[in-house]
């Protein structure tokens, strides 16, 4: 039975996804594959830890504002590999940024970077990432 789960990239992300190396691609793709059989119904389809980006921060954080008011969420990407520290999912130093407006069966891909800043702050895309014209991608 076809599902209607559908992806794309922002059009900032989709131009330096171009540029990524063969293996970096493979994890995206890999995500985004899971993602059009399975949508995000059931995080137990995905190898890596998701959740919200807005998770652990204080209602009056202004990052708690920004990722919940843009529907930021992130994926464990598994770069450079994925770590067993759950019984449940695995953790990766390097997530994947996506946009999901819960109530949709569509997610836009808007960034990858590691999990924490060098002052070890959870890193949140930057606004220019996520104002853009959106390209569909399936």
């Amino acid at each position: 039975m076809a599902n209607d789960n559908s992806w794309g990239f922002s059009e900032l992300f989709a131009k330096e996804f171009a540029n990524f190396p063969e293996d970096q691609q493979d994890k995206v793709l890999e995500f985004t594959e899971i993602y059009e059989e399975h949508g995000l119904s059931d995080f137990s389809c995905y190898e890596g830890k998701i959740t919200y980006s807005w998770k652990g921060l204080e209602t009056t954080d202004a990052r708690y504002v920004y990722a919940r008011e843009n529907q930021l969420w992130h994926y464990h990407i598994g770069i450079p590999e994925f770590r067993s520290e759950h019984s449940k999912y695995k953790t990766s130093d390097w997530v994947l940024h996506f946009q999901w407006d819960r109530d949709s069966n569509s997610i836009f891909l808007v960034d990858m970077y590691k999990h924490y800043t060098r002052d070890g702050k959870f890193y949140l895309p930057d606004e220019k990432y996520l104002t853009c014209k959106m390209k569909k991608v399936s």
